[in-house]
């Protein structure tokens, strides 16, 4: 028995950590939580993922993937003082921007700005496999908030995101962590 366990409702936030738990290959237990019946649940779980890990517990998204990659898998973390460190951090974070200006897309000025996270995104991948050198820790958090945008907005004007974002659902471990569900961009 593992003293790994994450708390997750499907296509939730709690995805990444799915995917990167996936992508680590290490011993894990899954509590599945009842599964979200639309995106602004996904968003908002009612009971938000959790990852406990021994005596630590964790409810942040960015957090778990940190801690995860420092303590299990050093190749999809960068250290400190390690080049790319700050892109691994910038990126790793800017995921939850990315989600937040998805949540709040119908307030006043919030789609200019998921069409300016996006763009700014798409400026950074564009010629580039994954976002930093090598598939990262960064690339499950930013990966599944670019699906997340591309569930409520075309990527039509977006297509290296496109393309990054077709990479990521390529790979087995996000397959597994979107558990048969339609992954496809809208």
């Amino acid at each position: 028995m593992t003293d790994l366990t994450l708390w997750h409702a499907p296509l939730s936030r709690s995805t990444r950590i799915l995917w990167l738990l996936e992508e680590i290959g290490c011993a894990y237990r899954l509590e599945t939580l009842p599964p979200s019946r639309t995106l602004d649940k996904a968003l908002h779980p009612a009971r938000p993922p959790a990852l406990r890990d021994g005596k630590e517990m964790m409810h942040e998204t960015g957090a778990m993937a940190e801690w995860l990659c420092e303590t299990r898998a050093a190749p999809l973390w960068r250290e400190p003082g390690a080049p790319g460190r700050a892109g691994w951090l910038e990126w790793l974070h800017f995921a939850e921007t990315i989600v937040q200006h998805v949540a709040r897309r119908e307030e006043a000025g919030s789609p200019e700005r998921l069409t300016a996270a996006l763009g700014l995104l798409e400026a950074w991948i564009n010629g580039s496999e994954w976002l930093l050198s090598e598939f990262s820790g960064a690339d499950c958090q930013i990966g599944y908030s670019a699906w997340i945008a591309s569930q409520v907005r075309s990527l039509d004007d977006h297509p290296a995101l496109a393309a990054y974002l077709g990479r990521c659902a390529a790979r087995p471990a996000f397959q597994v962590a979107f558990g048969g569900h339609d992954v496809r961009l809208k």
